[in-house]
């Protein structure tokens, strides 16, 4: 909610007026030596970019509120620098932001000087607390997020919230923190490989864009995807991938230095979810051991962190367990063992991250369970549980 208020910064100012009347010392920070809080300051800051935004204008709204962004209202009003970023201050707000850039800037797939009109490149983020400071990046997939997060003209910090993670998952990159960069050597060069990505991906946009017809051609067909399934579709998938190869491949407007996908770009369109498994029953005793198999449906692999190993791990009764193996005996086999002592409860006891192609939508009950073998031990003997092993797909 808006905390902005005229009556609390004026008392705020007499209060300061008074204590240094008497005496009472200067402020060096967040509270003055006479004890008075000072105002919070809310902090907006980010880049705009499609390619790079320079000298455009940046106005950052809040919804009014009900979350009716017909009824919004203007906070501040910047420009971005020659790199595209800027930076505002909210005095005491807090809650949603909406930012809208407009301005012109060279397209990468043809070098040509274009521009972007007010209204059509937004981003939607949260200031959950006064004084925050927020990153808020604004690119065409920060504006496909803020069309996801709409509900007619209504926003929520929900809705905000899951919109900006939806798309960060399926493009691979968080589109909010991370910031692109200026399209050429030297920028690219010094960038993470995180703002590479992104600015090879801002790229390839514009290339799709380029065939399609314009930007919005783009993210309507996204749009329309995400409206259906929350997912992007095997055939929208594969059009990023060739605008992509299209725009890596280009010698003439391609000045980035980067000629291959990395592992990031090759897998937009793919998402990230989490499965877990749970034991239901009734157990006589703690379990000191358990193994099961678990068959992955077609288009669905286990994820696999940046050394190469496996994402699957004991969590929830079984987050303590003295050793957990996990093993690929197949493409789409999983095998998951547990040893614990001096045992755990019956619930959840294991969670595998799995990568989804693009147009695949698992459910919990696509994942098959077999050749489960749980062990218990009430302190004296070691005997089998006959317990359920159930998956469940976590939102």
């Amino acid at each position: 909610m808006r905390k902005i208020s005229v009556l609390k910064i004026g008392i705020l100012a007499i209060m300061t007026f008074v204590a240094g009347c008497a005496g009472g010392g200067s402020s060096t920070g967040g509270t003055a030596t006479g004890g008075t809080p000072q105002p919070s300051n809310t902090v907006i800051t980010g880049v705009a970019a499609k390619g790079v935004i320079a000298g455009g204008a940046v106005n950052v709204y809040a919804p009014s509120s009900t979350g009716d962004l017909s009824a919004r209202i203007l906070l501040k009003s910047t420009t971005t620098d020659s790199s595209g970023r800027f930076t505002v201050g909210l005095g005491d707000y807090s809650g949603i932001v909406e930012v809208e850039v407009s301005g012109n800037y060279t397209d990468e797939a043809t070098g040509s000087q274009l521009s972007i009109s007010a209204g059509t490149l937004r981003a939607a983020a949260v200031a959950a607390n006064a004084g925050d400071t927020v990153a808020v990046t604004v690119t065409p997939l920060t504006e496909l997020a803020v069309r996801h997060a709409l509900s007619g003209i209504f926003l929520t910090e929900a809705s905000v919230r899951a919109a900006n993670a939806l798309i960060s998952n399926l493009f691979q990159i968080d589109i909010m923190a991370v910031a692109p960069v200026a399209p050429n050597l030297p920028a690219v060069t010094a960038a993470s490989q995180a703002q590479k990505d992104y600015t090879i991906m801002l790229a390839a946009i514009s290339k799709w864009a380029a065939t399609a017809g314009s930007l919005q051609a783009v993210l309507d067909a996204c749009d329309h995807d995400l409206s259906a399934t929350n997912r992007l579709s095997a055939a929208t998938a594969a059009q990023f991938q060739a605008a992509l190869q299209s725009f890596l491949s280009d010698s003439v407007h391609n000045q980035t230095g980067v000629t291959a996908a990395s592992q990031a770009l090759s897998d937009v369109g793919k998402y990230t979810g989490v499965l877990t498994l749970s034991t239901q029953g009734t157990a006589t005793a703690p379990i000191t051991s358990l193994q099961v198999t678990v068959t992955l449906p077609a288009g669905v692999a286990v994820k696999r962190d940046a050394s190469g190993a496996l994402m699957a791990s004991a969590s929830g009764v079984a987050s303590q367990a003295a050793a957990f193996g996990k093993n690929l005996t197949s493409p789409n086999t999983l095998v998951l063992a547990l040893i614990s002592t001096p045992g755990f409860g019956v619930g959840e006891f294991a969670s595998v991250t799995y990568v989804a192609n693009p147009g695949v939508i698992p459910t919990a009950s696509d994942f098959a369970i077999g050749n489960v073998a749980i062990t218990g031990f009430d302190g004296s003997n070691s005997f089998n549980i006959a317990l359920n092993v159930v998956p469940a797909i976590k939102y």
